[in-house]
């Protein structure tokens, strides 16, 4: 059996090394067919031109997460957890967990839900342990939504959070805040809250349709909003606005899978789940996008 690698998760930690995570299948057969029998980790040392595989798995790798500047957590299809610390060359078993976004091996924040008079909230919780312990932080979203949340950890006091509601149909509300000290305050941003409200309340430039996938920003505000279904969101301004890109990243057609955003206006973008999986790239803050490197299906 030949088997065919197509991405569907993607990391960097800088423009130029990160890691890609795959499903295998047989080449004889179309994807959806079930004979995707296993998974990889292909690491990159070139900005995502190419890879070689550094672990091979029993299942598809569909989810990567960043751990300081080279450590990552890997999540397969059969919710089996590896990490590495070492730049993707090493890999080691952990136990499964809930999702923590880290900014470092030590420091990392997440959200815990929980009920209130029959009433959905979120908890966020940072820890400086590896995870040992957490504390209680003001959590934005109560000031909006509070089904889920995303959030970008950029430096420790320099956080982007994206607050989300209940998806449906395709469509899901969202809020934007960032916070420069370390969440203690929080700033508003762009949002779209109009699911079961009356009236309008859409600002900044993001829409109802679409579940956000990622979010990624730079230190100096230029940042990317990833969905599924919907279509990818580029902010110049530390997410107060947002600038739709249907035409790169097609609504229903292409899925993302992963994001990176650096200074000087340099991005990337995994389109994994569409007919034509590719890696894009842009050099000038998202105004213009090229093909870094296309799979095939098949």
């Amino acid at each position: 059996m030949r088997l065919l690698s197509t991405p569907d998760a993607f990391v960097l930690w800088n423009k130029h090394d990160g890691l890609l995570g795959t499903t295998r299948c047989d080449v004889a057969h179309d994807v959806h067919e079930g004979l995707c029998v296993s998974g990889s980790i292909e690491r990159t040392s070139d900005g995502g031109r190419t890879y070689h595989v550094v672990l091979r798995t029993r299942s598809p790798v569909l989810d990567l997460r960043t751990v300081g500047p080279a450590g990552a957590i890997a999540t397969t299809v059969k919710e089996q957890t590896w990490r590495t610390l070492d730049g993707g060359r090493t890999w080691r078993r952990v136990p499964s967990q809930p999702v923590v976004y880290w900014l470092t091996a030590q420091m990392g924040v997440s959200f815990r839900g929980y009920f209130v008079h029959n009433q959905g909230r979120l908890a966020l919780r940072v820890t400086h342990d590896g995870g040992r312990t957490w504390q209680r932080q003001p959590d934005p979203c109560e000031k909006s939504i509070a089904f889920s949340a995303t959030a970008d950890l950029v430096s420790p006091k320099l956080w982007w959070v994206v607050c989300l509601g209940q998806p449906g149909a395709g469509n899901e509300d969202k809020a934007i805040y960032s916070t420069h000290d370390a969440g203690k305050t929080w700033k508003a941003g762009a949002a779209t809250l109009l699911i079961g409200r009356p009236g309008t309340h859409e600002h900044g430039g993001i829409q109802e349709y679409g579940y956000p996938e990622g979010l990624t920003f730079a230190p100096g505000g230029w940042g990317l909003l990833t969905e599924s279904r919907g279509t990818l969101y580029v902010s110049r301004d530390g997410g107060v606005r947002f600038h739709a890109e249907p035409k790169v990243a097609r609504p229903e057609v292409d899925f993302a899978g992963g994001a990176a955003t650096f200074r000087g206006g340099i991005g990337f973008v995994l389109l994994a789940d569409g007919p034509r999986p590719r890696l894009i790239e842009t050099h000038d803050y998202g105004r213009t996008w090229s093909v870094v490197r296309r799979w095939r299906r098949s």
